[in-house]
């Protein structure tokens, strides 16, 4: 259904013919749904009467109309739950148009709160038909019914804080936060995409690509849609890069693994350093300044990696056979006659590099020192040192530069390519 009008029924059927007419000019493909309480001894008219007077108007106009009845119109526990029931059948509506204006004080009050409190796919409108004109017994002359609307809703309310927490790439809260809104129409939209880039931010690319696939046509849709249009353009902006981190990490996972027939463009590994020190710098945008030491830490042995795979070693099991005798004793002679590592981590893998292609500069020497003292000192590793804010973005700034001079690449455009910076 494109337009659900849920209506409160009273005794008189005035106002409720008027919500229906005035509804179906604006959709004909309307339902209507009236909930009306089950009549008490002598009600004359009854609450059945004025609901069958409405549902045959309805039916004039090619409407259905779908009566619901309360059993006790006085109890509001009552109430809410037939208000809830029908709310359901109607969640997946585009419009959701509640009007308050007949039924007891209870039943009106229950479809009020209902409809504040249940998922809603679509646009929620509140309703009520009044006026200044009254006929002797109080009730709104017809001629004189105007119909007052409010479209503030819970859901709008709960979108607008999620769509602030993704702002600060806080997804962890948003995503919780999210959970609450319904799976259909625009809400459900922003759902995917808060679950896209959560996953995306845990480094789960692949739930992140199926997310972002999903979600891409409706994302080409709300690409000027006011307060979506940002979200909606990230959207289409990180599918295709996704995909390239996708299929990075599985070759690099085969190579993990010892399959050695598939092995990764050093251009692409660059991508993931580069949306490694951007996880980097949403953590410290956070508040977690010790997280983002690790990731910097960690978009390093990337970079590193990047360039033992540019030299044809696999840094997982590496080939000592393959390598040249010449650079062979070279490198054993910088391990001070250590053995010949199983697997290079970042120190063993940097001393190769610098014997295949030169030494590090001494400045970014000194930066990685700093990188490696204070996430080797940080709780999250070998101490229980809690790196502060300052020191984290100083280290931040040092992986950059290391990662630049390491990955041979233009790392400001890999990084612009994968940012989740949203409202710039």
């Amino acid at each position: 259904m494109a337009t659900a009008l849920l209506l409160t029924v009273g005794t008189t059927p005035d106002p409720l013919v008027k919500a229906v007419e005035e509804q179906v000019q604006q959709d004909s493909t309307l339902v209507v749904f009236l909930l009306y309480g089950r009549p008490f001894p002598g009600q004359d008219p009854s609450p059945f009467d004025v609901a069958q007077q409405v549902k045959s108007r309805a039916a004039q106009l090619g409407v259905r109309a779908e009566p619901r009845e309360v059993a006790d119109p006085e109890d509001v526990d009552v109430c809410l739950e037939v208000a809830r029931g029908v709310l359901r059948e109607a969640a997946a509506a585009d419009r959701v148009v509640v009007d308050f204006t007949g039924g007891t004080k209870p039943l009106s009050a229950a479809l009020v709160h209902a409809a504040l409190t249940e998922p809603i796919a679509g646009e929620l409108v509140m309703e009520y038909t009044g006026g200044a004109v009254r006929d002797p017994t109080g009730r709104v002359v017809r001629e004189a019914m105007r119909v007052r609307r409010s479209e503030r809703t819970a859901t709008d309310e709960t979108v607008r804080r999620v769509l602030d927490l993704v702002r600060r790439s806080a997804y962890r809260e948003a995503r919780y936060l999210a959970g609450r809104l319904p799976e259909a129409g625009r809400a459900g939209f922003i759902r995917r995409c808060v679950d896209a880039l959560y996953a995306w931010d845990e480094f789960d690319y692949g739930t992140a690509r199926d997310l972002l696939s999903r979600s891409y046509e409706a994302a080409r849709a709300l690409g000027d849609v006011g307060d979506l249009a940002p979200l909606a353009r990230l959207v289409q902006r990180l599918t295709e890069p996704v995909h390239q981190l996708v299929d990075t990490s599985r070759r690099l996972r085969l190579l993990q693994d010892g399959h050695e027939r598939d092995w990764p463009e050093p251009q692409d590994v660059a991508l993931l350093a580069a949306d490694t020190l951007e996880n980097a710098a949403r953590r410290l945008a956070e508040g977690r300044p010790t997280d983002s030491v690790l990731r910097a830490y960690r978009a390093v042995e990337t970079a590193v990696q990047a360039r033992l795979l540019a030299n044809q070693v696999n840094p997982w099991r590496p080939d000592w056979d393959r390598l040249d005798p010449a650079r062979r004793n070279e490198y054993e002679r910088a391990l001070g006659g250590r053995p010949l590592p199983q697997e290079l981590a970042l120190t063993a893998g940097l001393r190769l590099v610098e014997v295949l292609e030169g030494p590090l500069p001494e400045d970014l020497r000194k930066f990685l020192l700093d990188i490696q003292f204070n996430r080797n000192r940080s709780y999250l590793e070998h101490g229980y040192h809690r790196v502060q804010e300052a020191d984290a973005r100083r280290l931040l700034g040092y992986a950059h530069d290391v990662c630049a001079h390491l990955l041979r690449a233009d790392l400001p455009v890999l990084k612009a390519q994968v940012t989740h910076g949203v409202w710039t």
